[in-house]
Order: structure tokens, then C-alpha cells, then sequence
């Protein structure tokens, strides 16, 4: 994948997730950095989960799942 495509996938992560860490900046390459940049990547995986998540529970019950359900009694 090149530079541009990751900076694009990257924005969208971001956009998920509200959060702008995701994207790259160019930098050192220690390993202090790349702890720091490891620790932002699932921070922002994190929030994007539960980003999912929150829309997921805010969702309507499908009809049909419910008349499933309402058999059980």
C-alpha cells in the first residue's frame, strides 16, 4: 500500500474514531516513538470500536428476531 492510500486509510480511521492521532507525521524511529505511536494506534482502534459498538446498541431490534423471540414464550 502506498504512502498516500495509509495516509487516506488513516483518515478514516480517524474519522471513526474522532480522534486526528492516526495520521502520520514523519519522525524519529526510536523506540520510545514507536511504544508512544504503538499506544496511539490502539487507542484510536479503541475508540473506533466503540464507536461501533455505541451505533450498534442504538439500533432497532429487527422485527423477525423479535417474532423469534416472542415464540420462545
Amino acid at each position: 500500500m502506498g504512502r498516500e492510500a495509509q495516509i487516506r486509510t488513516r483518515e478514516g480511521d480517524a474519522k471513526l474514531s474522532g480522534s486526528d492521532k492516526g495520521i502520520p507525521t514523519g519522525g524519529s524511529s526510536s523506540k520510545t516513538d514507536k511504544k508512544r505511536k504503538g499506544a496511539e494506534r490502539s487507542g484510536t482502534v479503541g475508540r473506533a470500536l466503540k464507536t461501533v459498538y455505541d451505533e450498534m446498541l442504538r439500533e432497532d431490534v429487527p422485527q423477525d428476531f423479535l417474532d423469534l423471540l416472542g415464540k420462545l414464550d
